[in-house]
């Protein structure tokens, strides 16, 4: 469920647009229905889901096809009547706004609900299909994946998942995916990701030392991204910066490393950070383990207004996402940080 302030005030917005008939007789009608809304919603909110039902129904005599209203239905229907109900009204919300990814959600919970796992599935590839950048819906495909035992699937959706919003979550679910597929190099690097973000988190650790038997990553070369890590590790900044970016020229792809060399040129006022921070923001421009950095990267550089632009997008991007970042309130700290200068 959105947060209760931010969803009442967009749904206030869809609310207010009126349905025909004279513009006197549509505003009356639009104050009723929004007063009506944040009634039931209030009322869900506070788990009085009897009331929200009737408050609900009567706006739905007014307005029978108003997707947000029938959204809402469909979420109290669930909690109040069963999933038999809520899928009634996610279906409907589907067949009036076949275009919003919302409903397609929705309709993906009553289905779970009603134990039909499979077609859960199919609702939330159409999801994602209108929605391809939300983490909301990656997150719920990649849990109906692994309750099908669909490793491949899952995993596939998490790579996603993390080039968008990178959790330590994610990165041991990859990691636990690819050992358990076999692949012991893949799983290794998702946990070596995982500790890049969070070294002291028990959960990384417990993973790290149960892959510490697979066989290492190659590192022929002190280019590698393995020995950038080490590297950066032992406080050598401007050797593991060298090394970072020489792996990031071979895999562009690999968001931890931007963010860890970032974190680099930052530390050593290397005159590449502004350019690094450009290159970096070009790839992953939403994802805040990057815009942290690079935020900060900038300022090593002397560039002050685009160090101020990206930690505000930064912080603007966390408030979005709402409390889905197990690090949220470190990068938020150091967003701050930036800002205050």
């Amino acid at each position: 469920m959105r947060p209760f302030a931010m969803r009442a005030a967009v749904v206030l917005v869809l609310l207010a647009l009126p349905v025909g008939a004279s513009a006197q007789g549509a505003s009356a009608r639009t104050a009723y229905a929004q007063g009506k809304f944040v009634q039931a919603l209030t009322a869900h909110y506070l788990g009085n889901d009897s009331t929200a039902v009737r408050v609900l129904d009567d706006i739905l005599s007014l307005r029978p096809d108003d997707p947000a209203v029938l959204d809402l239905r469909a979420e109290v229907a669930l909690a109040h009547e069963g999933p038999a109900s809520a899928l009634f009204y996610a279906d409907r919300t589907v067949e009036v706004a076949p275009r919003q990814a919302d409903g397609h959600l929705r309709r993906a919970e009553a289905l779970l609900a009603a134990g039909r796992t499979r077609d859960a599935a199919r609702a939330l590839e159409a999801a994602r299909d209108l929605a391809p950048d939300r983490l909301d819906v990656l997150l719920a495909l990649a849990d109906v994946y692994g309750a099908l035992g669909d490793g491949a699937r899952e995993a596939e959706v998490l790579e996603t998942l993390v080039q968008i919003g990178d959790t330590v979550a994610a990165r041991l679910r990859l990691s636990a995916l690819y050992e358990a597929a076999g692949n012991q190099d893949r799983a290794l690097t998702a946990a070596r990701a995982a500790s890049r973000l969070a070294p002291a988190e028990p959960a990384v650790r417990q993973r790290l030392a149960a892959l510490a038997g697979a066989p290492a990553e190659p590192a022929a070369s002190a280019s590698s991204a393995a020995d950038g890590a080490g590297l950066y590790a032992a406080g050598r900044y401007a050797e593991a910066a060298d090394a970072l970016l020489d792996a990031l020229a071979d895999d562009p792809r690999d968001l931890a490393g931007w963010a860890l060399a970032l974190e680099a040129l930052a530390r050593t006022a290397d005159p590449r950070a502004g350019a690094t921070a450009d290159d970096a923001l070009l790839l992953f421009p939403t994802v805040p383990a990057v815009l942290a950095p690079a935020a900060e990267a900038y300022a090593a550089a002397g560039r002050r207004a685009d160090a101020v632009a990206t930690a505000q997008r930064g912080l603007d991007t966390l408030d979005a996402l709402g409390d889905r970042l197990p690090d949220a309130d470190a990068l938020r700290v150091r967003f701050r940080r930036t800002l205050d200068g």
